[in-house]
């Protein structure tokens, strides 16, 4: 069932494979190269959308907000990687895993939300994303060693520096403040 497809989709032809789950992944960049905001389809071959794969979007230079749908469940390794002037993604509750470097060097950047649905945060998911505020729901159970170098806002600072320590991850150049507001 692992086929290359391609279906059409809002100006976009999009390359994805039918899982064995039968949802569907998405495989590589959509034709033409998006740029500016892209809104990822629920769908794809009638069927729900629920892995960004390995570099699907990496180096996708004009690209500045990504809207990804609530089927989601994995942002693969490198899937945004070195999209320097993407701005803005909203991650939805449903994503458990977002691989290592899935937005490594993603320097334009400068706030994400972590929904509670993410149990693991892969190794340089979000590296040399400078100047990256990191807002981390209550949920988040794995830090991958050196998966943020940015600073985290969370409701609970004192987990997020524990999931760092049992990491082993290097927080001398990391800023951890506490934000009441999430629960």
């Amino acid at each position: 069932m692992n086929d290359k497809l391609i279906e059409t989709i809002g100006g976009y032809s999009w390359p994805y494979i039918i899982k064995d789950d039968g949802t569907t992944e998405i495989t590589g960049n959509p034709s033409p190269k998006p740029e500016g905001e892209l809104s990822i389809p629920e769908k794809l071959g009638g069927r729900i959308v629920t892995r960004i794969g390995d570099e699907a979007f990496a180096d996708c230079e004009e690209l500045t907000n990504v809207t990804i749908p609530g089927g989601v469940t994995s942002i693969g390794e490198e899937a945004f990687a070195r999209c320097r002037w993407l701005k803005d993604v909203a991650l939805p509750f449903g994503v458990t895993t977002i691989e290592e470097y899935a937005f490594f060097c993603c320097s334009g950047l400068k706030a994400v939300t972590i929904p509670s649905s993410v149990a693991v945060i892969g190794r340089h998911a979000f590296r040399d994303c400078l100047g990256l505020t990191v807002t981390m729901e209550n949920g988040v159970t794995s830090i991958k060693p050196t998966a943020l170098t940015v600073r985290v806002s969370t409701g609970d600072a004192e987990r997020v520096r524990k999931l760092l320590a049992d990491a082993e991850v290097d927080t001398s150049n990391l800023t951890i403040k506490e934000n009441k507001e999430i629960s």
